[in-house]
């Protein structure tokens, strides 16, 4: 048998367990929504997760504008993105810009989970695969031309 796991670990599974659960409301809830703004919007965050997991390392990639223009057409007017972004394991933070003012950035921070990251990303991606076949053949071709896979 394999040793036993830490409390810290038992800690860290419980927690993952609580945001993969928040995740799975979330998908339910955008179950109904139009196909034509929720497939762009999680194939974003889709590309976002990959980014990251296909990076670690790259601080770039871990932190994202809110004011990026993807961002907003795709993720700002659906409030539910940020949500699957906090459940994924992201922060809301202020920083200072390069102009020298504030803004708004999502960060993934270094002790986020990779793991949750990853499960957070396949559930994603199954929604993708159900709400893609119901998209209009002008959306599917837009969605196409912004980079969905």
């Amino acid at each position: 048998a394999g040793a036993r796991p830490t409390e810290e670990e038992q800690l860290m599974r419980m927690h993952i367990d609580g945001q993969l659960a928040q995740i799975d409301e979330l998908v339910e809830s955008v179950q109904g929504a139009p196909p034509e703004a929720l497939v762009p919007a999680l194939e974003l965050l889709s590309k976002i997760y990959g980014a990251i997991i296909d990076k670690p390392d790259e601080p770039k990639v871990r932190r994202i504008r809110t004011s990026n223009d993807k961002f907003v057409t795709h993720l700002g007017g659906l409030p539910v993105a940020m949500d699957f972004l906090e459940a994924s394991g992201f922060l809301l933070q202020t920083s200072q810009s390069d102009a020298g003012g504030e803004e708004e950035v999502v960060i993934f921070p270094k002790e986020a989970s990779m793991s949750l990251l990853r499960q957070a990303r396949a559930k994603i991606l199954a929604v993708i695969n159900t709400e893609k076949p119901k998209l209009s053949p002008a959306a599917l071709a837009a969605s196409q031309r912004s980079g969905g896979e």
